[in-house]
């Protein structure tokens, strides 16, 4: 009798494991993989050549995975669009028109919060208008920038705002063909926080444009 409960006990675990690894299976989340970090909100795209020209732009990501993409990749195994590029910005794919190429993902890297600033709600619309000047973005750019993400940072009370460095995008590298003169990119890290915190002031660099100039922004809510 005992010998049977014993075997009984024994399948039952078995079963209880085996059970385990099958739901594992059944979860989207990858177990060997870091926890997700984040939401890459809203990088948009602006080209803007000398001249009108045709323009080809790769996208490749790591440790990500795209959400969502519009215009869509002319070939999503390649990540790639093709646009004709005007100087005033206007992008032109299969006879439509477009302002930007837009993109999002779920990405597992890290951020850098290490240094930043800490933001009221009230001081925020100021805050936006100030440093999106000096980091170079023009005034159809800043205004699409401030009008998404204002609204988070009114809402969060007081966050915690910090842009990402260089070492932040070499997860999420364009090739673009012919490559441009100048590339800014900027994307914004924003925390909710309760209080405000000692951090310190993140000293952020101009950007100057020449040539044929490519600018992209974008940001994240973070949650955790």
């Amino acid at each position: 009798m005992g010998s049977l409960m014993s075997r009984q006990r024994k399948k039952q675990k078995t079963e209880k494991v085996e059970k385990i690894e099958i739901d594992r299976q059944k979860d989207s989340y990858d177990f060997d993989r870091p926890r997700m970090d984040f939401c890459v909100k809203k990088p948009v795209l602006y080209l803007y050549p000398e001249k009108e020209i045709d323009v080809e732009i790769k996208l490749n990501i790591k440790n990500s995975d795209f959400t969502c993409v519009y215009p869509k990749f002319e070939d999503k195994n390649e990540c790639k669009w093709k646009v004709k590029a005007n100087p005033n910005g206007e992008l032109t794919i299969s006879g439509k028109k477009y302002p930007y190429l837009f993109w999002e993902a779920n990405s597992y890297n890290p951020q850098d919060l290490k240094e930043g600033f800490v933001v009221r709600a009230e001081n925020a619309e100021e805050f936006l208008e100030e440093k999106l000047k000096i980091l170079g973005l023009n005034d159809k750019e800043s205004t699409d920038f401030i009008t998404f993400w204002l609204p988070v940072l009114l809402k969060n009370k007081v966050s915690l705002c910090c842009f990402q460095t260089e070492q932040f995008f070499e997860n999420f590298k364009y090739e673009i063909t012919p490559k441009p003169n100048s590339f800014l990119r900027i994307f914004l890290s924003i925390k909710k926080i309760e209080k405000e915190i000692n951090i310190k002031e993140q000293n952020l660099k101009e950007f100057k444009r020449e040539g044929f100039v490519a600018v992209e922004w974008g940001g994240t809510n973070i949650q955790n």
